[in-house]
């Protein structure tokens, strides 16, 4: 095929096509019942606009389409349904009254504005509705964007508001948002407010805000939950936090719990790295929930009087008054209370899993001021294991206590002394003191050769060390098994090495190993270290497989050497002992030398064949 030759004025002819075909992408098209209507090409200006106010219709800007209006409406009638998508880069939609309603989306009947993949809406005045209806706002992906002057959803049938990947919602009063869900969802989502946002709820109803995965809400006051308005309203309001590498962030000075019972912190996230933190003050009369296995730093000046629930995961104070005075604090089993390093006081405690001040050093006091419950919980604190004023964290119930505790006591730096009196008090009951407190398995600590039991006197609990008594340590034994090995593939014997009691911290086991030698392979090493905490530990000897015949059983001898440190344990028991047995041969061995069998060579193969070929050649000829 020839090439054509394009003259110059067609040439420009069909650019100017081209460049009116990219100018016709950008499109502002209204359809069904709105005002104005048709397809207005890129960019178009009215004083109002509407969109289905007493039909179907609908709005759609993209492709860099650009409206701008005064003010706009979206199903502002009862029949009204009206639908509005501005969407892609550069598309936007620009409202320039800046008193009222600059846009009213379902004021009385369904609506859905969707602000999409880098468009953009924004409105001088309000932005909202205020009457009883069903809307939908999404504002998604980056560079998409959805501001008003003041965003007012007041409209008491249940909305939804999503703000996804990346977009972002900016009102730069307030957000009020009385009914429905509001969520944030992706990396860089964010909910602006300059003053304050406010879920409120009707009767029935519910109104919850959930910050997602990656997304902010920030806010310049306070976030309130749940504002009492229309009764005694029966659903929930909550402010839910969710995610797991990076979980939804609420960047406010207060969070405000307002009447009823069931507004709700709902902690969901599973980001358990201690790095979560929420520095709002908590005020109110609300509940906290920690619902997964994420760690949660509460570091604001804590108020709120309503539960806080430890289901799962771990709930941390981040400043002396983060845990709340007023709250009633339950630790279920799979959650744990942890003190970090301050004094704090709850209202109740109950407690079926783990409270820890471990952190604290030797000084902090957790205080209960009304009462303590234990359901086989564990409380963890430090002392300076001494005499009866060494320095000690201590557990204060100013009402009772009920329940059986186990306190795990750890030593700081204390040497051992005798206590002449009542001893070392780390649980102080001012009530009826019914529970029941008691130290880990074997019932004691020592220090300095001091041997630390816990005891009763009157109501409170103290630590009381018996006379000086010389430190032993538990006794250790080696047992191979199976003691009995063939020198063939995979045959391994575990040894474990087990302690009568176990050590609180590493404690390093002394072994007389077996000689070396080709038939095995070993990872026992001297030392072989004990765990804190634990009573055994392993190594192996494995039987190295071999095919020379005759070569006998081996056997191998694995004991208990005496400590580097003198009591630090006691040998006791036999040495553990393996028998690698010779299994015989596996494979048929070649003879030592070989009978070299005589060879004609190529003149007496040569012969030979031609004798053969005469000798057949006369046999024929006799047949013949």
């Amino acid at each position: 095929m020839k090439n054509r030759f394009i003259p110059p004025a067609r040439y420009a002819l069909l650019t100017a096509c081209l460049l009116s075909g990219f100018a016709q992408a950008q499109s502002i098209d209204f359809t069904g019942d709105t005002n104005p209507t048709g397809s207005l090409g890129a960019s178009h200006t009215a004083t109002q606009v509407i969109v289905g106010d007493s039909a179907t219709g609908a709005l759609s800007i993209q492709n860099g389409g650009q409206l701008t209006s005064q003010t706009g409406s979206i199903s502002e009638q009862n029949t009204g349904r009206g639908s509005v998508v501005v969407e892609d880069t550069g598309s936007s939609w620009l409202l320039t009254s800046a008193t009222g309603a600059g846009l009213v989306i379902g004021n009385r009947a369904a609506a859905s504005l969707r602000v999409r993949n880098g468009g953009t809406v924004l409105t001088n005045a309000t932005l909202g509705s205020t009457q009883s209806t069903v809307f939908t706002v999404e504002v998604d992906g980056a560079n998409s964007s959805l501001r008003g002057a003041n965003c007012d959803f007041d409209g008491s049938d249940v909305s939804t508001l999503q703000i996804n990947n990346g977009a972002l919602m900016h009102c730069e009063g307030s957000l009020i948002f009385r009914n429905g869900a509001l969520s944030l969802s992706g990396a860089g989502s964010k909910l602006l407010a300059g003053d304050e946002i406010n879920l409120k709820r009707p009767l029935p109803g519910y109104a919850s805000l959930t910050v997602g995965e990656g997304a902010t809400v920030e806010t310049g006051k306070i976030l309130r939950v749940s504002t009492y308005l229309d009764g005694d309203p029966t659903g929930p309001t909550m402010l839910t936090i969710e995610g797991t590498t990076t979980p939804g962030a609420v960047i406010v000075p207060t969070i405000g719990f307002e009447e009823p019972t069931t507004a709700a912190l709902m902690l969901n996230h599973s980001d358990a790295s201690g790095n979560y933190r929420i520095a709002s003050d908590i005020t109110g009369y609300g509940r906290v929930f920690v619902n997964n296995f994420g760690t949660t730093t509460l570091s604001g000046n804590n108020s709120y009087e309503n539960e806080t629930v430890i289901n799962a995961g771990l709930l941390r104070a981040g400043a002396a008054n983060s845990l709340s005075p007023a709250s009633d604090f339950t630790v279920a089993a799979d959650g744990t209370l942890d003190t970090n390093t301050f004094s704090g006081t709850v209202k109740s405690l109950n407690n079926s899993n783990l409270v820890t001040m471990a952190a604290g050093g030797t000084s902090n006091v957790l205080t209960v001021s009304q009462n303590y419950t234990s359901n086989g919980g564990v409380v963890a604190m430090n002392t300076a294991l001494g005499a009866d004023s060494s320095p000690t964290q201590k557990l204060v119930v100013q009402g009772d206590t009920s329940g059986d505790t186990m306190l795990n006591i750890s030593n700081l730096g204390g040497t051992g002394a005798a206590t002449t009196g009542n001893g070392i008090m780390v649980v102080q009951v001012d009530g009826a003191s019914n529970g029941t407190f008691s130290l880990p398995a074997p019932g004691h600590v020592e220090a300095g050769g001091y041997r630390y039991t816990l005891a009763k006197v009157g109501n409170h609990w103290y630590l009381q060390s018996d006379a000086h008594v010389e430190a032993s340590g538990p006794e250790a034994s080696v047992v191979c098994t199976p003691a009995e090995l063939s020198d063939t593939a995979n045959q391994v014997a575990t040894c474990t090495v087990t302690l009568t009691a176990a050590p609180t911290a590493d404690l390093p086991i002394n072994l007389v190993l077996p000689a070396a030698n080709p038939r095995f392979t070993t990872t026992c090493a001297s030392p072989l270290v004990v765990a804190a905490n634990a009573t055994q530990a392993s190594c192996t000897i494995t039987a190295t497989p071999n095919t020379t015949a005759g070569d006998g059983d081996v056997s191998l001898e694995l004991a208990i050497a005496p400590p580097t440190t003198a009591d630090a344990y006691t040998p006791a028991g036999p040495a553990a002992q393996v028998l690698i047995k010779d299994a015989g041969d596996t494979t048929t061995q070649p003879p030592a030398t070989l009978k070299q069998v005589p060879t004609l060579g190529s003149l007496g193969l040569a012969a030979l064949a031609a004798l053969m070929g005469a000798v057949g050649l006369r046999r024929s000829r006799k047949t013949v």
